[in-house]
C-alpha cells in the first residue's frame, strides 16, 4: 500500500510538472507566430525558413503555427467574430478594406513600411493606394492576378487551342450557355459569383461603352466596370440572383479549391470554369499529366484584378514577429520561391522581374511539350498586359450590402 501511495504521489508530481511546462509553453506567445493563409499559398520550407532568418535578425527563437482557410468570409469570422489570435492573415483586397474600416487591423511598423516601399512593384502600390489601403500602411501585397476562365484544351478531342474554343471562352456567356450543362465549375464564393453575374447581366452595356470591346479606355466603360466591382444595391443583387439562379441548372460543381485538380481529367463533365489565375498557375506549374493542356483567358467583357496581402489583425499576440515575417517575404529569393510555389505573381518587383526573365528564356524546361501558344498564354496570365488590365478592376467592400449578398448566395446554392 505504501508503495502504491508513493507511486501515486510521484505520478501526480510528474503530471503537475508536465502541465506546468505545457501551460508555460502555450502561454508564451512571444515565441510563437500564428499564421492563417490560403491553401497551397506558401510552402512549408518557406515559412519554416523564417525561423532561422528571425534568429539571425533578432537572436530570438520562434515557432510557426500555420493554418489554412478557404474563403475570405471564413477568415473574417475567425477574426471578427471568434477573436482568434492570429498574428498574420492573408485576406484579399476588399476584405482588407472591410477589416481596416472595422478597426480589425494593426498598422505595420515604420521599419516594415520602409522595407515595403523599397521592395514593392510601384504599379501594385498604386493599385493598393487607389482602392483598399489608401495609406499603404496596413497590408503587404503578397501575390496578385486576375479572375478568368480556365479550360482543358483537349475537351474538343484535339490538342491545342482551336479557334472555336478561343471564341467560346473569351466571354462570360459560356457560363449561361445551355450547351455547357454539367461542364461548368463555379466558384463557391458569393462575391466572385456576384460580380461575374453582373458582368454577364450588363454585357450589352459594356459592349456599347467599349465600342464593341475594342476600346476599354472610354470613360463610360471604366465607370460601368468600376460600379460593378465597387457598388451594390437591392437592384444589382436581385439582378445577380436572377442570373445565378438560371445558371444553376448548368453548373457541374460549386467549388473553392478542388476544381483545379478536376480540370486535369479528359472528361465530358466539368472541363471549364471560373478560376483565379493563382488556381490556374498552381496547377499548370505542377508535373501532373495534363497540366500543360490547360488554358486561361480573361473574358472580353471585363474582370477582376485581385491582390492578396498579409496583414496583422487586432487580436495578434506577436506583432513583432509578424512584422519581421512581412520583411522576410520581401527578400528577393523568398518572394521568388513563393511565386514559383503559388503560381501567381509576387508584388516584390525584383523577384517578379527575375521570374519573368527566366520564363522568357526558357524553351526546353518548363514549356517543353506544351501545346503551341501555351508559353504566350502563360506569360500573359502571370504578367497581364496593360490591355488586359484596362478591362479589370479591384473589388471593394460592399459595406451594408455584405449580408444581403451572402443571403442571396445561400438561396442560390441551396
Amino acid at each position: 500500500m505504501k508503495r502504491k501511495i508513493i507511486t501515486l504521489i510521484m505520478l501526480i508530481a510528474i503530471i503537475g510538472t508536465l502541465l506546468a511546462v505545457f501551460v508555460g509553453c502555450s502561454g508564451d506567445r512571444s515565441k510563437t507566430l500564428r499564421i492563417a493563409n490560403w491553401g497551397e499559398y506558401m510552402s512549408k520550407e518557406t515559412y519554416e525558413g523564417f525561423v532561422e532568418w528571425y534568429k539571425e535578425k533578432t537572436g530570438e527563437d520562434v515557432v510557426i503555427d500555420y493554418d489554412e482557410f478557404d474563403t475570405n468570409e471564413n477568415l473574417y469570422t475567425w477574426v471578427a467574430r471568434k477573436h482568434d489570435d492570429y498574428d498574420l492573415i492573408c485576406p484579399s483586397d476588399y476584405m482588407i478594406q472591410r477589416m481596416k474600416s472595422e478597426g480589425l487591423l494593426l498598422k505595420l511598423s515604420d521599419e516594415t513600411l520602409e522595407v515595403l516601399n523599397k521592395a514593392m512593384n510601384p504599379s501594385i502600390v498604386t493599385m493598393v493606394k487607389s482602392s483598399y489601403d489608401g495609406e499603404f500602411a496596413y497590408s503587404m501585397p503578397y501575390v496578385w492576378g486576375t479572375l478568368g476562365i480556365m479550360f482543358n484544351t483537349k475537351s474538343d478531342g484535339t490538342a491545342g487551342i482551336s479557334s472555336a474554343e478561343a471564341a467560346k471562352y473569351t466571354t462570360w456567356e459560356a457560363f449561361w450557355d445551355a450547351a455547357n450543362k454539367d461542364k461548368i465549375f463555379m466558384k463557391d464564393s458569393a462575391r466572385d459569383a456576384y460580380t461575374v453575374a453582373l458582368l454577364y447581366d450588363k454585357r450589352n452595356e459594356l459592349a456599347t461603352a467599349s465600342k464593341n470591346f475594342t476600346d476599354y479606355t472610354t470613360a463610360e466603360y471604366q465607370a460601368l466596370l468600376s460600379d460593378i466591382f465597387t457598388e451594390a444595391s437591392d437592384a444589382t443583387i436581385a439582378a445577380a440572383k436572377t442570373q445565378l439562379t438560371a445558371q444553376r441548372n448548368y453548373v457541374y460543381d460549386y467549388e473553392v479549391d478542388s476544381g483545379k485538380d478536376d480540370m486535369l481529367r479528359n472528361s465530358e463533365e466539368g472541363y471549364f470554369g471560373l478560376f483565379w489565375s493563382c488556381d490556374a498557375g498552381y496547377i499548370m506549374n505542377g508535373d501532373t499529366a495534363g497540366s500543360k493542356d490547360l488554358c486561361y483567358i480573361v473574358p472580353k467583357e471585363g474582370s477582376n484584378v485581385w491582390i492578396d496581402g498579409f496583414a496583422i489583425p487586432k487580436y495578434a499576440k506577436n506583432e513583432k514577429a509578424a512584422n519581421y515575417f512581412i520583411q522576410y517575404l520581401c527578400e528577393t529569393s523568398v518572394a521568388y520561391e513563393c511565386m514559383d510555389y503559388v503560381g501567381s505573381t509576387t508584388a516584390v518587383k525584383a523577384a517578379a522581374d527575375q521570374y519573368k526573365a527566366d520564363l522568357e528564356s526558357d524553351e526546353d524546361g518548363f514549356f517543353a511539350g506544351a501545346y503551341d501558344g501555351f508559353k504566350e498564354m502563360y506569360l500573359e496570365m502571370m504578367f497581364p498586359s496593360e490591355a488586359t488590365l484596362s478591362r479589370c478592376a479591384v473589388m471593394m467592400d460592399l459595406g451594408k450590402y455584405n449580408e444581403a449578398l451572402d443571403n442571396m448566395w445561400i438561396e442560390v446554392t441551396q
